[in-house]
């Protein structure tokens, strides 16, 4: 099972990249939705983070704002929330790529924000960066999703800088032109990437 990891920071488009390999055989895992799901459903997962960081729930789940602003007062605490949410987040990926081998598709796309950040790269057989330019990420963001641009900036302050994700990355693919451009080049690292020897599945998580 080919493990892709699709990565780029807010705005890039890197999400409707992901879902763009699915017309090449791929499923695709979206570490975002996963979170959703466990702040509103594990009971486990909710306690917590609520003992680490009290006043973070309201009605029986995490109250993603209410924790934003704790983080975004007390940065180093993202550690301690990456220790509660990555093993659970892990195992619910692991179920994900199982069914999806029991379904013969090509491979699996990891839609993950911070990719890098995390280290993430080590667990993937490639890498693939989704960028724009500054004008259009602040544009989606900022103008298109009405979030103001404060804490624009403080999500993009927590991000790898674009330049450096850029210079991990193997493949980029670049969504300022028409969709029908991004999807060609979306075809053609597709095409390349069937070509590699999946390691990454057996090695890291098919123990």
């Amino acid at each position: 099972m080919l493990l892709v990891g699709v990565t780029g920071s807010i705005g890039m488009g890197k999400s409707t990249v992901a879902q763009m390999f699915k017309e090449h055989g791929y499923g695709v895992y979206n570490a975002d939705d996963t979170v959703h799901y466990i702040y509103e459903k594990d009971e486990e997962v909710i306690a917590k983070v609520e003992a680490k960081f009290p006043g973070s729930t309201k009605d029986g789940a995490v109250d993603r704002i209410a924790l934003r602003d704790i983080l975004n007062k007390d940065p180093k605490k993202f550690r301690d929330l990456e220790q509660i949410v990555h093993p659970v987040t892990r195992n619910y990926q692991i179920m994900y790529i199982n069914k999806l081998i029991e379904e013969g598709k090509t491979g699996c796309v990891l839609d993950i924000p911070l990719l890098f950040e995390t280290g993430g790269e080590k667990y993937v057989d490639v890498s693939v960066v989704v960028t724009a330019s500054e004008e259009t990420q602040q544009s989606r963001v900022v103008s298109e999703r009405k979030v103001p641009l404060e804490i624009f900036n403080a999500i993009k302050g927590q991000q790898m800088p674009d330049r450096e994700k850029l210079k991990k990355a193997d493949y980029i693919i670049s969504t300022d032109s028409e969709i029908e451009k991004t999807k060609s080049e979306v075809k053609e690292v597709a095409a390349k990437i069937k070509l590699i020897n999946p390691k990454a599945w057996n090695t890291f998580f098919n123990k």
